[in-house]
């Protein structure tokens, strides 16, 4: 179950494109650090082009999703929001998200390119040995835990979206976490399903979280 009708093929398509980029990244990576390998060699301007194009997929997927989620929250709903307001804050919020993402996986790769090449040199591995590793951190396992988190990610800030348009016309709306409810679900977002999310915490809860959440109109008191 999701609250993205199309979640499966959004994230094969996302990862696929991610793993794209990464090969390209890789094989430029190889080729600046030389043989032996030299992080010296490795210019600050590669990190800069990478997060360009990392930004030029990311950006305008999570754009798409932010939307797609907003509006399907305002149209299962009988009170308008104004769509202005929400294709403006999914332009800003794509934006700016976007680039603290893509600063952040760079940084994770800078750190993870220098243990590798240390780890070549001090244990004495072979070209091949610095390669393979390369692959591993580059590789479509984790293009893919980018495109299933950053596809909730975007998602869930679409429905938020709605929530504060809402609140602003004095309608408070409550938000409640869903999980698929399966053996997959973790011990993290197992006791968070159908529960009302009070902490100001929103899916997704880590790495590869699939999980939604919903809005629900106050339930009025009982008369005692």
């Amino acid at each position: 179950m999701s609250d993205i009708p199309n979640r499966d093929e959004l994230e094969r398509r996302l990862a696929r494109q991610l793993g794209k980029l990464n090969r390209v990244h890789l094989a430029r990576l190889i080729e600046y650090l030389g043989d032996p390998p030299m992080i010296e060699n490795v210019p600050y301007t590669f990190w800069d082009e990478a997060g360009i194009e990392l930004a030029s997929v990311i950006g305008p997927f999570s754009e798409d999703i932010y939307v797609q989620s907003a509006l399907e929250l305002m149209n299962s709903q009988p009170i308008g929001v104004d769509w202005a307001v929400v294709n403006q804050a999914a332009v800003d919020w794509a934006r700016d998200y976007t680039f603290n993402l893509v600063r952040g996986i760079n940084d994770h790769s800078r750190l993870a390119l220098q243990s590798t090449v240390s780890a070549y040199y001090e244990r004495g591995q072979t070209t091949g040995d610095l390669v393979s590793r390369l692959s591993g951190i580059f590789g479509p396992v984790r293009a893919e835990m980018i495109a299933v988190t950053e596809i909730t990610r975007a998602a869930s800030e679409g429905k938020r979206v709605i929530g504060r348009e809402l609140n602003k016309q004095g309608v408070q709306m409550i938000p409640i976490w869903q999980t698929n409810n399966d053996s997959l679900v973790c011990s993290i977002c197992g006791p968070r399903h159908n529960q009302e999310i009070t902490d100001g915490m929103y899916p997704p809860a880590h790495p590869r979280c699939r999980c939604f959440y919903g809005y629900e109109f106050p339930r009025p008191e009982k008369k005692r």
